[in-house]
């Protein structure tokens, strides 16, 4: 027959080992919670920092597009039998426009996840639009001048990204 004491003396050594072990899975499972959450917010991020990349790089394409056309307009030479070019580079022109007003839409709206690179992501792609419209309108305007402020958002786009990402980067 077992002892009485030896049975409580191994329920003591055993209790401990026991509270150890639960208190251990109970840490372990919170853990496992805590890492699936991490894992789906970093996703979350993730696939609007993809989304932002390639709206930014879509509005860049197409505002240089726009640039393009322009300057081929700026330096052509009309006549009857190229007539017909120009009337498509200007058709071509204006269906660019709504292209562009949507993709900056879309960036104002995803570039919200990045609050510190917001404001100049915005006015970077406002004043690309802006600069371009007026050359469009008013032929009056410098094509170095929408580069650089196509650069500014570049630049800024970066960070934005990063920031989205929750990157750490040097500036």
């Amino acid at each position: 027959m077992i002892d009485a004491g030896f049975v409580q003396e191994i329920g003591k050594l055993i209790a401990p080992i026991a509270v150890t072990a639960l208190i251990g899975l109970l840490l372990l499972r919170r853990i496992e919670g805590v890492k699936a959450l991490v894992a789906k917010e970093a996703e979350f991020h993730k696939k609007w920092g993809e989304q932002f990349f390639e709206c930014s790089q879509k509005f860049m394409q197409a505002v240089e597009r726009e640039l393009a056309i322009l300057t081929s307009l700026a330096n052509f030479k009309l006549g009857d039998e190229n007539e017909w070019f120009e009337v498509e580079l200007r058709h071509e022109l204006f269906r660019l426009i709504p292209t562009i007003m949507e993709l900056d839409l879309r960036i104002r709206r995803i570039v919200e996840f990045a609050p510190s690179s917001c404001y100049a992501v915005k006015n970077a792609s406002s004043e690309c639009i802006k600069l371009t419209s007026a050359l469009i309108s008013s032929r009056q305007g410098s094509l170095d001048d929408i580069i650089k402020k196509i650069d500014e958002f570049n630049k800024a786009s970066i960070n934005a990204h990063a920031e989205m990402l929750r990157i750490s980067r040097e500036q």
